[in-house]
């Protein structure tokens, strides 16, 4: 890649001195020459020239190796041979020299304790400028004292072997390069550790990339960088170079290297692990013969930071760079101003490398061009790499128009949306659907985890457009992304969908369940209900400007035996699964909790395997209407007349066509009031032949029975509990006709059903109050019933308590002693005495044409518990043998003596009872306190006057009746008095 990043001006040329060292302050550049001087110049940055305002004579007499000036301290150090002079650094001008000082740098002192100078460092960090002092083989630390304006030695003992050849500051640690290694010292205990090695040329080169915390490693053939403690940046971080930099400086953010082919190169060091940087060539490569070295900064900076927004421009562009070559011309390096770069790299498409500068460069760029090279690059992830999930980042960084982004997605942007927006001409790019294609999903990933925390932002009055198509755009992304449970919850919370558009587009993609969940949050009932009732009644496609003319024909599709057989299994797996009296959605927020059409999908294939293919979506639009209807309605209130009245419209061919165990969950009883019983009863009871064969008897009864739930003493109309009765009674009527006895599944299902309406009716005879009794009986005992109510009947017997018939009923009609006796011993459960009428009627008939059951009357007295021993013997026929009922009179005998022995028993243990707490009261009563005018509280420590209450502890304790938190605690010891559980658990804790 070719850019332009600096350009040369000449300052001097062919200075007649041999320079040994170069540096730079502000506007001045220092050379230092091999007969120890230092020749001052200042450059005038407007006419691009030099002058020298000042040559000063060491007084070492030394080749002058390094200058580092130290403006923040204003000193200038000086290495002449192997010593160190510490010069004061005036401000140096070429004005008229009179008003100066004769010495313009006069020294101030001398480092001690250096020999055998290598090389040297310095930095700063927290305030502190420090130095490192590499020796022949030894290093040594010093520290700046402002106090003494002098350099003073903090650590002179970390010895080193002998061949290291340059060193760097890296935070509070050293890196050292040797001929044929890199290590890193700890200046705390002076440890050393091997990095890596130095490479075949032998050459060490360290560079500090400060304010970035890296340091940049030479290699044999290339530059690595490297953190600050040593380890390599991860990925490809390698530079590689055409030959061995000969000298190499950091002008923040760039990295420029002298060769000896009169050449230097310039690159972007942060560009290395970059796709777009693959080919690693340089970013600038200046052709000047003999180029030899360039200005390094004075020092590394570790209290400096990336620059920000805020950071002034010029914050690291105080010092200016200067070119020396090799025949002593100097030249001045300037730097292209970072916007003009950073639009010149946009126009060449090289976005990241002017994204990268942005960033390192935050204040020397204004927000909009940032912005914009943002939105560049985003577009160009999105196209090019293929890489969605960073162009979406990056588009949220931009804050772009959500509606750019939007347009990527072909159809994804709503009408209104494009009518109100102008996009810019350098970000329009056309797409078709193949576009995408192939990337689809992963790009629609991306854009909703771009999209979805963005809504939240534009959900206000004064965005309405944008958060219409924000949300139009998520809604569409589901669809596509086939993620319907999400689709759905995004549509049943608060939402600004366009409706027009999102009702073309579901109805499109055959969304049904998603329509209906966007119509119900918007209160489109009517719409809903006649849409369901157009796909569960005709199976076809719907028009959306047909749904509110559409009538109830007797002409539908028909619900046949095999689609209501496919109906019911799916209503078993989807709705038998919650509460029959649950709510599926909370009403107050309208979020309805549909089922989804892919849950159904997957049931329909598990259970309609041999259903024809090319009926298939038929099939499954009638379930989604039966299953969603069922469930819309049960939302409806009943308290709204609008609502109530579609209920009473769209819920009949529900009612009329499908089994009332699943129809009836339209009618949630936890959500309708007592008062609309009577509404959803005539409801149930209409005659709907015309629509369906479902009885109405049998939908009462489904749905009452979810009324009482085995809770029948409820607060309900007493004419609820006798339709409730009737129901079933009529129910189990209409079963006894389909009653067999084969051994096949349908029959086994039917007796099955007939069994549980019997327990049903049961039940609620057994426990309903409100019920009239005795028109029950009179329905029961109808000749078509009372064969068939034998269980129900003797309920109904047992509360109106006709033992006698209820016995007959057992005896003579149903010949079933067994029952009889089993009815005998429940009633003496109530305390009443059922036996004695079982002895009578069997010993004598009442009917007239049976004999007398002697054997059957001693089997009982023998094997039921309950027969009282002394209303049974006197019953008993004259001749009555004793043997036979001599068990029954010994274990009667033998009882009673038990009941006996056991009341005395218990009555005994009350005596002793009642006389322990006689004891008790008495001792408690004799208690007595002792007490003198002295005594005082143990807790106030004041004195007890005789008009205060008080309280005494069995401990002894006394305390006012005020002092005392617990009456069962003592407030000095804190033990618990009381006698239980309680005491031990308060030990516990």
């Amino acid at each position: 890649m070719s850019h332009e990043v600096f350009c040369l001006r000449e300052l001097k040329q062919k200075l007649s001195c041999k320079i040994d060292s170069i540096a730079t302050a502000r506007n001045l550049f220092f050379l230092g020459t091999s007969d120890g001087k230092v020749m001052v110049y200042e450059v005038s940055l407007q006419n691009r020239d030099a002058q020298c305002v000042y040559i000063h004579n060491s007084k070492h007499k030394l080749p002058i190796r390094m200058i580092i000036p130290i403006v923040e301290k204003g000193i200038l150090l000086v290495l002449a041979g192997d010593v160190i002079a510490v010069h004061q650094l005036n401000h140096i001008t070429h004005a008229p020299l009179d008003s100066l000082p004769e010495d313009r740098l006069p020294e101030m002192n001398t480092v001690k304790g250096t020999k055998d100078i290598v090389t040297l460092h310095v930095k700063r960090q927290r305030g502190i400028f420090s130095m490192a002092v590499l020796q022949r083989k030894k290093i040594t630390l010093y520290e700046y004292r402002d106090q003494l304006s002098e350099f003073v030695m903090v650590n002179d003992g970390f010895l080193l072997p002998d061949g290291a050849k340059t060193l760097l500051w890296v935070g509070k640690n050293i890196i050292l390069g040797f001929r044929r290694e890199y290590v890193i010292m700890n200046v705390l205990s002076g440890a050393t550790d091997y990095l890596y090695p130095t490479g075949k040329s032998g050459i060490p080169l360290l560079l500090s990339l400060d304010p970035v915390p890296e340091v940049l490693v030479g290699d044999e053939n290339k530059g690595m960088r490297a953190l600050h403690d040593g380890s390599l940046v991860p990925g490809r971080s390698g530079m590689s170079w055409s030959s061995i930099p000969t000298n190499a400086t950091y002008i923040h953010p760039f990295l420029l290297t002298v060769h000896e082919n009169n050449c230097m190169e310039v690159r972007l060091p942060f560009f290395t692990a970059h796709a777009e940087a693959s080919d690693l060539s340089p970013w600038q490569t200046l052709s000047l013969k003999g180029a030899d070295r360039i200005s390094q900064r004075p020092f590394a900076d570790f209290d400096a930071s990336l620059p920000k927004e805020a950071t002034p421009s010029d914050a690291l562009r105080k010092d200016i760079s200067i070119l020396l070559s090799s025949n002593n011309t100097v030249y001045l390096l300037e730097l292209l101003p970072v916007r003009e770069q950073v639009l010149a790299l946009a126009s060449l498409n090289c976005v990241e490398a002017g994204l990268i500068l942005c960033q390192l460069c935050a204040n020397e760029v204004d927000q909009a061009t940032v912005d914009s090279l943002k939105t560049q690059f985003a577009l160009w992830s999105f196209h090019a790499k293929k890489d969605f999930k960073t162009a979406m980042l990056r588009f949220r960084d931009a804050n772009v128009d959500p509606r750019l982004v939007i347009d990527l997605f072909p159809g994804f942007l709503t009408k209104r949306a494009r009518e109100t927006w102008h996009p810019p001409k350098e970000y329009t790019r056309s797409l078709d659907t193949t576009d995408l294609a192939m990337d689809m999903r992963s790009a629609i990933t991306a854009f909703l985890d771009y999209a979805l925390p963005l809504r939240r932002e534009y959900a206000t009055e004064e965005k309405t457009v944008l958060a219409e198509a924000i949300d139009t755009a998520i809604m569409k992304a589901y669809v596509v992304m086939g993620q319907e449970q999400q689709l759905l919850s995004f549509l049943a919370e608060e939402n600004f969908c366009s409706l027009a558009e999102s009702e073309v587009f579901l109805v499109d993609s055959e969304q049904w369940v998603a329509l209906i969940t966007l119509w119900y949050f918007y209160k489109q009932n009517h719409k809903s209900l006649a849409l369901l009732y157009t796909l569960g009644t005709t199976r076809e496609r719907v028009l959306l400007e047909s749904l509110l003319t559409t009538s109830f024909s007797r002409g539908n599709l028909p619900f046949d035996t095999e689609f209501l057989h496919i109906l019911h299994l799916l209503l078993a797996n989807s709705l038998g699964k919650s509460s029959s009296n649950s709510v599926l959605s909370d009403r107050r927020d309208r979020r309805a909790n549909f089922i989804p059409q892919s849950v159904m999908m997957r049931i329909l294939d598990e259970i309609a395997v041999n259903a024809d293919p090319s009926h298939q979506l038929g099939l499954l639009r009638r379930c989604v209407s039966v299953v969603t209807t069922i469930t819309y309605i049960s939302l409806l209130s009943w308290d709204e007349q609008e609502e109530r009245a579609l209920v009473e419209q769209y819920s009949r061919w529900i009612l009329a066509n499908v089994s009332p165990r699943w129809s009836v969950k339209m009618f949630p009883v936890t959500e309708i009031q007592p008062k609309h019983y009577t509404t959803v009863l005539r409801l149930l009871s209409s005659d709907m032949s015309d629509m369906g064969d479902t009885q109405p008897h049998e939908r009462r009864a489904e749905w009452l029975s979810l009324v009482f739930d085995n809770a029948c003493n409820v607060k309900i109309d007493a004419s609820i509990h006798d339709a409730y009765f009737q129901s079933l009674v009529h129910l189990l009527l209409s079963t006894f006709s389909q009653e067999g006895d084969g051994d096949n599944n349908e029959e086994k299902k039917e007796r099955s059903r007939i069994s549980e309406l019997h327990q049903r009716l049961e039940n609620f005879l057994r426990l309903s109050e409100h019920i009239d009794i005795s028109n029950a009986r009179n329905l029961l005992e109808q000749p078509n019933l009372r064969s068939r109510m034998y269980a129900e009947r003797a309920i109904i017997y047992r509360r109106l308590e006709l033992h006698e018939e209820a016995i007959c009923m057992f005896l003579y009609e149903a010949k079933e002693l067994q029952a009889a006796q089993e009815y005998a011993k429940h009633v003496g459960h109530d305390g009443q005495d059922a036996f004695q009428v079982l002895l009578r009627l069997l010993l004598h008939p009442s009917d007239g044409c049976t004999s007398p059951r002697l054997d059957d009357v001693i089997e009982m007295l023998n094997t039921c518990e309950g027969v009282n021993l002394l209303t049974a013997l006197p019953m008993l026929p004259d001749d009555t043998p004793i043997l036979p009922i001599a068990g029954f009179i010994k274990r009667s005998i033998r009882d009673a003596s038990a009941r006996s022995r056991s009341a005395a028993m218990n009555a005994s243990i009350l005596e002793a009872r009642i006389r322990q707490a006689e004891l008790k009261i008495a001792l408690e009563r004799s208690r007595q306190v002792v007490m003198d005018l002295g005594t005082c509280c143990a807790v106030c420590e004041k004195k007890l006057r005789p008009d205060v209450v008080f309280a005494r502890f069995p401990n002894g304790v006394v305390v006012h009746q005020a002092c005392m938190e617990d009456e069962h605690i003592c407030p000095i010891t804190y033990k618990d008095f009381r006698l239980g559980i309680e005491p031990f658990a308060r030990g516990a804790l």
